[in-house]
């Protein structure tokens, strides 16, 4: 397994790629956006077990998404069975990313803990909840900015190790360990590459919210604007996902793309990991 090293201006053309190939085929990716989080709102509602599923499929989530870029990029339509592409076939590894979607469970189970232990208890953010007035009062309490920044800062480094792991699980043939520990070190050698990539889509969904205001203003049918405002954020959030795909295969050597594509910059040192 080789890592690609890549400048840190190449996480700007990550995002621009999601939002170009997310165009080639709009309603497909809100399409799918749209049937995850309709499964995630009827699975949450299971009792115990219904919370831990919804956090266990992300993971699968991400590889559905990498595996529609990839058809998009070959010229094919997707249907929402790209979801469960991955688990097809006798050589699935679905054994070892159904093991994946349970660390990732056991992951999100740990930070939750660690949130409350060094950040505000669950006693006092309920009690925020239950006697804060408008939703501006709830924002701009410090115990909830306190609990957001608690749980941001301890989540980061959960999505970093998992980030690469389904699709190096899935077209690399790793194992969980294997595809965590290349995944971080991706993460990490790259990481100029990921901030600006995360920095851009900040500035993004920043943007989006101008641009919604600006639409609830000019609009005189409130129904309608909302409308509008929700298919922008559904749309921004697929071609999100949608570059997930860029983000793996420009990180390795070719082997971990199913097609081999051809990396959109070239590696500056491609040292063996």
């Amino acid at each position: 397994m080789k890592l690609r090293i890549v400048k840190a201006s190449q996480g700007y053309v990550w995002l621009r790629q999601g939002l170009q190939v997310s165009l080639r085929q709009p309603f497909q990716f809100v399409g799918l956006l749209g049937l995850c989080v309709s499964a995630a709102l009827l699975l949450i509602g299971l009792p115990v077990v219904g919370p831990l599923l919804v956090v266990g499929c992300m993971p699968l989530m991400w590889l559905g998404f990498m595996q529609a870029t990839r058809k998009v990029l070959q010229g094919e339509r997707f249907h929402p069975g790209v979801l469960f592409e991955a688990f097809k076939g006798a050589d699935s590894p679905r054994r070892v990313l159904a093991q994946l979607a349970g660390g990732y469970v056991m992951a999100t189970l740990l930070v939750m803990q660690l949130a409350q232990l060094l950040g505000p208890g669950a006693d006092e953010v309920a009690a925020v909840f239950e006697t804060a007035e408008s939703a501006a009062e709830l924002v701009n309490n410090p115990l909830i900015q306190q609990d957001i920044l608690w749980r941001v800062l301890l989540t980061l480094p959960i999505s970093l190790l998992f980030w690469h792991a389904p699709a190096l699980i899935l077209w690399a043939r790793l194992s969980v360990s294997k595809a965590l520990f290349f995944s971080i070190v991706a993460c990490w050698r790259n990481l100029g590459a990921f901030a600006v990539y995360g920095l851009c889509w900040f500035g993004v969904v920043l943007a989006l919210g101008l641009f919604d205001r600006l639409i609830l203003s000019q609009i005189p049918v409130p129904l309608l604007g909302n409308v509008l405002a929700i298919a922008g954020g559904m749309w921004v959030a697929s071609a999100f996902y949608a570059s997930l795909y860029f983000t793996v295969v420009d990180c390795f050597e070719s082997p971990v793309s199913p097609d081999a594509a051809t990396p959109t910059t070239e590696p500056e040192s491609p040292p063996g990991v």
